[in-house]
């Protein structure tokens, strides 16, 4: 790698990180590693590090900390935290390089790895500790009494890929815990963020260090100017085909097999169950062409050892490979050189587009490749309104355009996350064999990342866990875990923040293939697409969630969802400026232009530049252009007005009303005080999206609920508009 020269900052490195840098052939420090390197060692100041995939950003940071361990004799820690396994891996690897030459310790901790490293650090805690938040919570639970002895030499924290925690419960999660381990600690330790440059940098700052990022410096690297080659692919659904598009998604994968033979790509579709279909598609493409398969699966749900065999394929080299894959391969682990990037439907957010083209084209020189793919149909006569937009489509041209301007979605701040606090509070009683409400309170609340809980709340909550046995109180006021407490604490699913399924372990010939979250209709016999084959059900046993498989001719594809991910208000606007507009990008083949026009000459007949509201017989069409934090906000209001209201994403769609009805509803809702979440939201219709919910009362459920996933107020202000 080379970059700028810095002498200065160069020479402010440990003498051994110096040569072990020359002899990987660098120049000096890149800009970024420069500017990093002073207040990083200094040690004084949390520091951001912003910049693209594969900029040096790992080096930024960990450059000058080990510098600062080796200056101190190497008897400091540092704590490293990543979202992914798989990149605590990868990190390992890497800094063990680096540190040998520096004779500090490197420890990888997480699920599936061992208890020796665990045992080593425990009995020495020196060196860089590698952790996912999960773990981190296992460790201080567990070893809360102990947390001095592990981290009285704690130097910093390094947390990777801050973008992938910011504004969901894992985030919220990471921030208490390192909260409670400077509580534990009783002083302040540096933080050190990395992360991919986001809309507002000003807002990781403060996620960063809650309430302070004004003081938290910000280093955003200018972004790379690299080559891109560009090509939005629009592939018809042939009439009668189904609802999922099959035989259009069968055509795309034909055409992959022809195209992807030459480099490695990684290939996004937009579901676990469709990385199975293309899977299966390209392995039989390869078996029928009597060629090496050279397309394996990789998602969250396969087994360790299925997924780091494709990560071991892509770095070999030994046959150009590609990857079908979810966003377990948009972080930033090791899998070689990477060719290009096949994005099938829509990309949700333009933050996730980004990531997914920085893994492309990172070879100096090399021009990254992204195949934007979209399934539409012709509009037929007999469609209703919103097929003829071809939704699917524009979302994609305006997500890519919106990459090209530079623009990303700001993350998300704010949530309540009171699930989160309750995993919290049983956590910390755990930590500390007990705890006092008070003390929790403003450990967690005033102090900690839940600021926005108020007293009366919290007490509210308190009550609601120790009503379902999940908390008590002893004669000295202290809270306990009660009854079901206990049983839940104890369990492996714990330490996670997020929702645990009911997974169903799936095996072949005695190997762990992965999970799945199957129904109890599946039964013997039953045919199955995994891990990019298909399988035929031999055992299944419901009580121990186990399933025995065996080869099979046929299959059928898992149903697993999407990922959800809300689309943010921009990207819809930027979808009705583009059928307003009259220029047709480049980048699209002829297909997609045509069916640009037709949904521009459909959005025009139906006069949608001057009306929000369309009625085809008793179904009304009702067009936001807004995101989808607004739109779910909007289709509830409609709902608590006794209309069947739901957002289809490019628009929300009412039956059984007319327009009188609809406009009458939005009249009421813009002059109404803005209701509380629970009067506009039903408890069976939500379910709980989030691992505690089920121990909320009503009221804070659905405060937590509509902090998280609505924007009230900016529904109300459409009403408004539409009057």
């Amino acid at each position: 790698m080379t970059g700028l020269p810095v002498p200065k900052a160069f020479d402010r490195l440990a003498p051994p990180l110096q040569r072990w840098l020359w002899e990987q052939g660098w120049s000096g420090l890149r800009a970024a590693q420069a500017e990093a390197l002073g207040p990083i060692l200094d040690g004084q100041q949390d520091v951001v590090i912003a910049a693209a995939t594969a900029s040096g950003k790992t080096e930024a940071a960990f450059l000058p900390l080990l510098t600062r361990l080796w200056q101190g004799g190497g008897k400091g820690v540092l704590l490293y935290v990543a979202p992914m396994k798989a990149l605590i891996n990868d990190q390992h690897e890497r800094l063990s390089l680096i540190c040998e030459r520096l004779e500090i310790p490197v420890y990888p901790w997480h699920g599936d790895i061992g208890n020796a490293p665990r045992k080593r650090f425990a009995a020495a805690p020196l060196g860089v500790l590698l952790i996912t938040p999960e773990s981190l919570e296992s460790l201080l639970f567990r070893k809360g009494a102990e947390l001095r002895h592990l981290f009285g030499g704690l130097e910093a924290v390094v947390i990777d890929e801050l973008h992938a925690f910011i504004g969901n419960e894992r985030g919220r999660q990471l921030q208490s815990l390192l909260h409670r381990l400077e509580a534990a600690l009783a002083r302040r330790v540096q933080r050190v963020g990395l992360s991919a440059t986001l809309g507002d940098m000003g807002l990781a700052a403060d996620f960063l260090r809650l309430g302070q990022g004004g003081d938290v410096r910000l280093i955003v690297s200018a972004a790379e100017t690299r080559a891109l080659q560009l090509v939005l692919k629009a592939v018809l659904q042939p009439p009668g085909d189904s609802d999922h598009g099959e035989a259009a998604h069968a055509s795309i994968a034909t055409a992959l097999f022809e195209r992807l033979r030459t480099a490695n790509y990684l290939i996004f579709p937009n579901s676990t169950g469709m990385v199975e279909f293309y899977a299966d598609a390209l392995r039989r493409h390869c078996e029928a062409a009597r060629l090496p398969v050279t397309f394996f699966p990789h998602h969250g749900r396969l087994g360790k050892a299925e997924r780091e065999s494709t990560e071991f394929e892509l770095k070999r080299g030994h046959l150009p490979v590609s990857a079908i894959c979810t966003s377990t391969l948009e972080m930033g682990i090791d899998i070689g050189s990477i060719r290009g990037i096949v994005q099938i439907g829509a990309s949700e957010t333009v933050a996730g587009l980004c990531q997914r083209i920085g893994r492309a084209g990172r070879r100096e020189g090399e021009t990254a490749e992204l195949w934007q793919y979209c399934v539409t149909e012709a509009h037929a006569s007999d469609a209703d309104c919103v097929d003829g937009l071809h939704a699917d489509l524009l979302q994609a041209i305006a997500v890519i355009r919106l990459f090209l301007a530079k623009w990303y979605e700001p993350p998300a701040a704010n949530a309540l996350h009171y699930s989160t606090l309750v995993q919290q509070i049983l956590s910390l009683i755990g930590e500390r064999c007990g705890v006092t409400a008070v003390a929790a309170y403003r450990l967690l609340c005033v102090g900690g990342p839940f600021g926005g809980v108020s007293e009366a709340d919290f007490i509210e909550l308190l009550r609601s866990l120790a009503a379902n046995g999940l908390i008590m109180q002893d004669a000295n006021r202290v809270l306990l875990h009660g009854a079901v407490g206990e049983k839940r604490v104890n369990h492996f699913t714990f330490f996670a923040a997020f929702q645990d399924t009911r997974e169903y372990r799936l095996r072949h010939a005695g190997k762990e293939l992965g999970t799945l979250p199957l129904k109890r209709i599946h039964g013997i016999g039953d045919a199955l697409i995994f891990a990019g084959r298909r399988w035929q059900i031999a055992d299944i046993d419901h009580d121990k969630l186990r399933v025995e498989l065996i080869a099979a001719s046929t299959g059928k594809l898992p149903k697993t969802g999407g990922s959800g991910m809300p689309v943010h208000d921009r990207i819809r606007e930027e979808m009705r400026t583009l059928l307003a507009g009259t220029d047709t990008p480049e980048w699209l083949d002829a297909k997609a232009g045509e069916m640009l026009a037709e949904a521009r000459h459909h959005y025009a007949a139906l006069d949608l530049a001057e009306t929000a509201l369309i009625m085809e017989g008793r179904t009304a069409y009702l067009f936001a252009w807004c995101g989808d934090a607004t739109q779910d906000a909007l289709a509830c209001l409609l709902r608590a007005r006794g209309l069947t209201a739901e957002n289809m994403g490019i628009c929300l769609k009412i039956r059984g009303t007319t327009s009188i009805r609809v406009g009458d509803a939005l009249a009421e809702i813009a002059a109404a005080p803005l209701p509380a979440p629970a009067y506009v939201l039903k408890r069976q219709e939500i379910g709980t999206p989030e691992k505690w919910d089920w121990a909320l009362p009503d009221r804070l459920f659905f405060d937590s609920f509509s902090s998280r996933r609505l924007n009230l107020t900016a529904a109300r202000d459409f009403a408004s508009r539409s009057g």
